[in-house]
């Protein structure tokens, strides 16, 4: 099992990396922080939001503008989110591929992520195409090579 990046070592990779996403809510004791701010993806500027708890799934957030739908687009109305669809959260990884893990600085990979997967919304917004890759919720998780040893 990979050794678990501390949660001060996220908040510096963070600081050094994005400035422009200020931490808010750490809480030591239960090892989690939120940070908020502006990004710029290919055509737009977002305000996004990023939680996470040592030992968790980082969760990140579009807070504006608001995502818009596309009803009846055969990837759905907003791909590559989990529900609520009131207030998703966007899929950036598999987790059950482990593409990420708490190892890893969420400053070198979540928000850039993010970064990609607000480029790839905004391509699906004139095109209606998911460019991203990815997976779609319930289609089979693929089986490496590696592990079929």
């Amino acid at each position: 099992m990979a050794q678990l990046l501390p949660l001060e070592e996220q908040i510096a990779a963070m600081k050094a990396t994005w400035p422009e996403l200020a931490p808010r809510n750490i809480d030591r004791r239960l090892r989690s922080a939120r940070w908020v701010g502006r990004v710029r993806a290919q055509h737009c500027w977002y305000a996004i939001e990023i939680r996470y708890q040592i030992g968790s799934m980082p969760q990140v957030r579009v807070l504006a503008p608001i995502l818009v739908r596309l009803p009846g687009n055969e990837e759905g109305e907003l791909p590559h989110v989990y529900p609520p669809s009131n207030d998703p959260t966007l899929c950036l990884f598999d987790p059950r591929t482990g593409e990420w893990d708490a190892s890893m600085a969420l400053a070198h990979t979540i928000v850039l992520w993010t970064l990609d997967w607000l480029t790839c919304y905004e391509l699906w917004l004139m095109t209606g195409k998911w460019t991203g890759g990815g997976r779609h919720a319930g289609d089979p998780v693929p089986i490496s090579t590696e592990n079929a040893q």
